[in-house]
């Protein structure tokens, strides 16, 4: 977690760097790391108030925004596969599984796959989809098929949790030499971010805790024992309308200015590139790529 550096203010968890603030949002801070570039909340969160923020999003209806473009956002799942590239009967754990769609794209290739995720009412809408192969289930527990996997994903995780190095090494632990991990998460340094600065539909409080640049990442996964480091940007090829319905919880500085182009496009799909990248490790080695 978070250390105080010697000299006082708040000290970058991936290399111990000062952290400036420089956003705002509501009553939450992000500051980054000057040496690094991470983007982190301040004050962090406590586990009670993450579980009461889901928990709240799941009354609003932020399950039905997902199943209503459950066919449309199914391409973004056959892409990540195609990223991940994994084969038939291939041992594959995706953390943080949510209801299950990139899973069941997977297993409909013949790949062995099982999904983790805590929120009860993601896992319930999941098993439905994929009967025993969703686990309501903490990674650092076993409460599911042991390892060691070929592959291990973590697709929207990372920026969400309050010990993301315990995770990198907790899925170091779970591969098998040689096998490899996929990270989906926002880019803090990409241009997008740069450019949109406090206004960075990723900048929110509670849900999104450390935004992670290329070299904050890298950083982090060297350190977890991980070579060969691949990034890449992430575009998404997703309807007018789920990304404006999204923007009501990330970015709703945005939204007014897209309600024209909702009313005149609605479920049209349109490539959406919000500063997002897919990154790609091997546990073992020693060489990075940029």
């Amino acid at each position: 977690m978070r250390r105080e550096p010697t000299g006082g203010g708040l000290s970058c968890l991936v290399c111990g760097g000062i952290q400036d603030r420089r956003f705002r949002r509501g009553d939450y801070a992000y500051c980054r790391c000057s040496r690094c570039g991470l983007l982190a909340s301040s004050p962090i969160p406590t586990a009670q108030q993450i579980s009461a923020h889901y928990q709240a999003k799941f009354v609003s209806g932020n399950y039905e925004t997902a199943r209503r473009y459950e066919a449309e956002y199914c391409r973004v799942h056959r892409q990540i596969a195609k990223f991940v590239g994994a084969e038939p009967g291939q041992r594959v754990l995706d953390v943080g599984c949510f209801t299950g769609g990139l899973i069941e794209v997977m297993a409909s290739l013949g790949v062995d796959v099982c999904g983790l995720e805590l929120q009860p009412e993601a896992v319930a809408i999941a098993d439905k989809r994929l009967p025993g192969r969703v686990h309501q289930a903490d990674v650092f527990g076993k409460e599911f098929p042991p390892g060691p996997y070929d592959i291990v994903t973590m697709m929207g995780l990372i920026e969400h949790v309050l010990d993301p190095m315990a995770f990198l090494s907790r899925a170091y632990a779970l591969l098998q030499p040689g096998g490899r991990l996929f990270l989906q998460t926002p880019d803090a340094g990409s241009m997008v971010a740069r450019l949109m600065g406090s206004r960075w539909p990723p900048l929110a409080p509670i849900e999104h805790i450390h935004l992670f640049s290329r070299q904050a990442l890298r950083q982090s996964l060297q350190e977890a024992g991980f070579s060969s480091i691949r990034f890449k940007r992430h575009v998404k090829l997703l309807p007018v309308a789920y990304v404006y319905e999204m923007l009501s919880s990330f970015g709703p500085e945005w939204r007014r200015a897209m309600r024209p182009i909702q009313i005149l496009l609605g479920r049209v799909p349109l490539p959406f590139y919000a500063g997002e990248m897919l990154v790609s490790a091997v546990k073992g080695g020693s060489v990075a790529t940029p």
